[in-house]
């Protein structure tokens, strides 16, 4: 069954997504300036559950909007680049891992431009892009806290990868090697969807052609009525 999407702007996920936008900048002051690492670690949870929770809200009370599918996955993306920045300026990753998160990152807002002005299709995220999310969130959440602690792997002694050696490291490390690796697989099944044109068919049933367009008047059967979202005649 596919879902109603409205032009409503005051819903709960919108909300909710402001309220995760807005946290960034308190987590960043409480981590870096304050080294705050029990507050800004709830700070982090709090912001990391919104997401979790208003996709879900969105869907169950009918209430997804174009505006929140276009704000949540900007907000995912200014989430993780203020996290992992706040995190590297802390001293708790190293370089590589900051600059395969924040390239991704940019590579996915220039593929939503591109195929937004190219195809005027929005981004639409998958179920692996979450899991990347959650992980991420999740490994940020542990190196915040710097808990728990799990013993070395003893297979390569090298700070550039922390956790590997002898010396014990928190989960957060693991849990950001596979939500780097799986992030980059979602890239690429993104940047292979987003680079194909859809079939007319799918066009239209996407919603791609715009009612003021030309490509819309001549999909739209003669004497056909425009609806709104509100059911009215336009």
């Amino acid at each position: 069954m596919r879902q109603t999407v409205t032009k409503r702007v005051f819903t709960i996920p919108n909300f909710l997504s402001l309220i995760r936008l807005f946290l960034l900048p308190v987590f960043f002051v409480l981590l870096v300036q304050y080294e705050n690492n029990v507050m800004a670690f709830i700070v982090l949870l709090v912001a990391s559950l919104t997401d979790l929770v208003d996709g879900h809200i969105a869907r169950a009370t009918h209430s997804v909007s174009r505006l929140g599918q276009l704000l949540d996955p900007f907000v995912d993306r200014v989430f993780i680049v203020v996290g992992v920045i706040a995190i590297f300026v802390a001293e708790r990753i190293p370089l590589w891992m900051l600059l395969l998160l924040l390239v991704r990152d940019g590579c996915m807002l220039i593929l939503t431009i591109y195929q937004k002005r190219r195809f005027n299709r929005d981004f639409e995220v998958i179920f692996l892009g979450k899991l990347t999310t959650a992980l991420v969130m999740a490994g940020f959440c542990s190196l915040v806290l710097w808990w728990p602690i799990l013993p070395g792997a003893h297979v390569a002694e090298s700070t550039l990868l922390p956790g590997w050696g002898a010396d014990a490291a928190p989960l957060g490390y693991w849990l950001l090697y596979v939500g780097i690796m799986i992030s980059w697989i979602t890239a690429a099944i993104y940047l292979w969807r987003g680079l194909r044109p859809l079939s007319p068919a799918a066009s239209a049933e996407a919603g791609v052609f715009s009612d003021a367009s030309p490509s819309a008047d001549r999909a739209r059967p003669a004497g056909a009525k425009v609806l709104g979202d509100d059911g009215e005649r336009g």
